[in-house]
């Protein structure tokens, strides 16, 4: 006597290939069987990808890599299914064939070091859909500083790298209307120093410029801006610009108790009152630790001509945000 297979008949699960996008939350996909099914049974081979419930449905999203579900028709596992699920990185479903949309942009600017505005030869720049995907696009500088890159047209986190510098982040709108004239400022490693400021801002007003004040060893206050550009071991203006876009640069030397206050003013319009060319200059402050600590501000919508961005305290060296807008016709009483 011979053990006869069971019979049944056709079954089906839907769908068979499953692609999704790794994001922040938990993602849920009922599986669909039809036909002949009498108590289904679920397994994964990869629970840390994709999870699967005696429900049938799937929990997945949060976890890049590719599980294959197994599905039996019933508890005795007479008949098997195979369901492939793929998590993704956003950044390949954008630059994906099957997925590419929208025109083309060719993006141009220069890469230029904060200290001095020189071109800086062979940076490495890249693309990337999303902050933690691969790249996706990349070219190099060319000797002056000067690149060029075309890209479907997206949001790109752009990350720009030298040897010597401290590595650039940011963001990058490649749009049919972009400005050719992108300009990515890379400051040097601090070599010694504590921490580097970097302001920029688009072409109005024409000029805006850095102010840091803080504590002199003898109980007094400096105050380092563009006339008065040094501050014995303390700090120093490495770049006024006058004309848009920046930089403007500042780097500290040291620190002692006490407060630092960084500050920007708004030249062009210091004696505006009501003003919002500040608000609308598109500023951006970039600060560079020793210790490797960055943060980026971005010029608050409101009006004024002083934008205090954010404090350093002397003992600790903590960066406390202050984003605060303020008038001043004065530069000299600037963040004093």
């Amino acid at each position: 006597m011979t053990d006869t297979p069971p019979t049944f008949s056709h079954w089906e699960v839907q769908p068979r290939s499953i692609r999704l996008s790794a994001g922040e939350f938990e993602q849920r996909v009922p599986l669909s069987l039809r036909g002949d099914v009498d108590a289904p049974v679920f397994a994964s081979s990869n629970p840390e990808v994709a999870e699967i419930g005696p429900d049938g449905v799937i929990r997945c999203g949060w976890t890049i890599g590719n599980a294959v579900l197994m599905v039996w028709r019933s508890s005795a596992r007479d008949s098997l299914r195979h369901v492939l699920v793929e998590v993704r990185d956003p950044s390949w479903f954008a630059d994906h064939p099957d997925f590419a949309s929208g025109a083309t942009v060719l993006l141009s600017g220069m890469v230029v070091n904060a200290l001095n505005t020189s071109g800086v030869g062979n940076a490495l720049i890249e693309f990337r859909r999303s902050e933690t995907g691969p790249a996706a696009y990349q070219t190099f500088a060319n000797a002056y500083g000067g690149f060029e890159l075309s890209v479907p047209e997206g949001f790109y986190y752009v990350e720009v790298t030298a040897p010597g510098y401290i590595a650039w982040h940011g963001w990058v709108n490649a749009a049919p209307n972009t400005s050719g004239d992108i300009q990515i400022v890379l400051s040097p490693e601090l070599d010694g120093q504590v921490a580097r400021i970097v302001l920029q801002w688009g072409l109005n007003p024409r000029d805006l410029d850095s102010h840091l004040t803080g504590p002199t060893p003898s109980g007094g206050r400096f105050h380092v801006f563009y006339s008065h550009t040094i501050e014995n071991e303390a700090a120093e203006l490495d770049v006024d610009d006058t004309s848009s876009y920046g930089p403007e640069t500042i780097t500290i030397h040291r620190l002692i108790p006490g407060v630092y206050r960084y500050a920007v003013h708004d030249y062009t319009n210091r004696n505006a009152n009501p003003s919002t060319g500040l608000a609308q200059s598109g500023a951006s402050v970039k600060v560079f630790l020793s210790d490797g600590r960055e943060q980026t501000f971005t010029v608050p919508n409101a009006p004024g001509t002083v934008w205090t961005v954010f404090e350093i305290d002397g003992a600790t060296g903590t960066v406390t945000p202050v984003n605060a807008m303020s008038y001043q016709s004065q530069p000299a009483n600037v963040g004093m």
